[in-house]
């Protein structure tokens, strides 16, 4: 059920959408409430479910991962069945993303592998495990990703400014082990504050603070922000698989402008494998997602032949960085 959020809502989320470790006082001064409102507002998102949790976006380039899409149809299995299989991708540190959709396939999850023969063994695995669980699976390997802000929460268009990019280099930098042990604990939680993570990792706060100011400018931290239970943030959330006809460097430029300056568009990849692009849409309900693929589709003829747009009604997990990954 959608959530019944006012402007003020609106302009809180918004903010925490471009960088959910804004500190409170900001927030209060930019939407005109007292930073205890916006406190108060804050722990509803969490305590109701429109956030889940906030999200580090890590780069896992930097650490030379690559991420991959795995599409699956699921196949006489019952809810229990189901629900130990999700609780299993959910625990594996390889997975960054698990979600349950209608349509085309049942199940996405997203894995990070430093190598092919990697990703071979991470699904090998989970196919010897759950094989009587897929009718058919589909593999989607990603070149680049680009994140977009919730402009449709504030009623602005074409920001071209809220793209923030990241995509795998094929080449480990190194890192040390109080980086790392920053990295979780901002995974972990995005908010924790310098003065927290210096507890754990035996730092002053301002030894903290220098360090994640060093990995923002390397890209390594590429941003903060939130994540939504998209169908109570704004009602339904599609991801949309394109096959294009064409896709010179001019046409993919067109397309990436048109993801960017269209406010329900959220995140948009371009892939190797079955289809050469996904979308994320976020909009109020079915009738103005269908207005939504008809103008793009008009914009478009001559560049997409196909496309499949599955509804995700759940997602089950969403963390890039988990040490045990690197560890593995």
């Amino acid at each position: 059920m959608m959530a019944m959020l006012d402007q003020k809502d609106k302009a809180i989320l918004y903010e925490l959408d471009c960088d959910a470790r804004i500190p409170l006082s900001r927030i209060a001064k930019k939407v005109h409430l007292s930073r205890e409102a916006v406190l108060y507002r804050l722990r509803g998102y969490l305590r109701q479910g429109t956030i889940r949790r906030f999200l580090a976006v890590i780069d896992m380039g930097k650490f030379g991962f690559s991420h991959h899409k795995v599409f699956v149809r699921l196949h006489n299995i019952g809810k229990e069945m189901e629900d130990t299989l999700i609780a299993s991708l959910c625990a594996n540190p390889h997975i960054s993303w698990v979600a349950s959709c209608d349509g085309k396939y049942s199940l996405v999850f997203g894995v990070k592998a430093r190598s092919p023969q990697q990703l071979s063994d991470i699904l090998r695995k989970i196919n010897r495990e759950y094989w009587q669980c897929f009718m058919s699976q589909d593999i989607a390997s990603i070149v680049e990703a680009h994140h977009y802000y919730r402009d449709y929460l504030v009623g602005k268009e074409g920001a071209t400014e809220r793209e923030i990019k990241w995509k795998s280099s094929g080449v480990a930098q190194k890192i040390d082990g109080k980086n790392l042990l920053i990295l979780e604990k901002l995974s972990e939680n995005p908010r924790a504050t310098s003065v927290e993570i210096a507890k754990a990792a035996s730092m002053s706060p301002d030894a903290v603070l220098k360090r994640i100011r060093q990995m923002e400018r390397e890209g390594v931290i590429s941003h903060y922000t939130i994540w939504p239970n998209a169908n109570k943030l704004v009602g339904a959330y599609h991801k949309v698989l394109l096959t294009l006809r064409s896709l010179d460097a001019k046409n993919e430029k067109t397309l990436l402008a048109y993801f960017r300056q269209h406010p329900n568009i959220v995140y948009a990849v371009s892939t190797i494998g079955p289809w050469q692009f996904e979308m994320d849409v976020e909009t109020e309900g079915a009738d103005e997602f269908r207005e939504l693929m008809r103008g793009f589709l008009e914009k478009f003829p001559d560049v997409v032949s196909d496309y499949s747009a599955l509804n995700v009604y759940n997602e089950h997990k969403f963390r890039f960085f988990e040490k045990a990954a690197l560890e593995s």
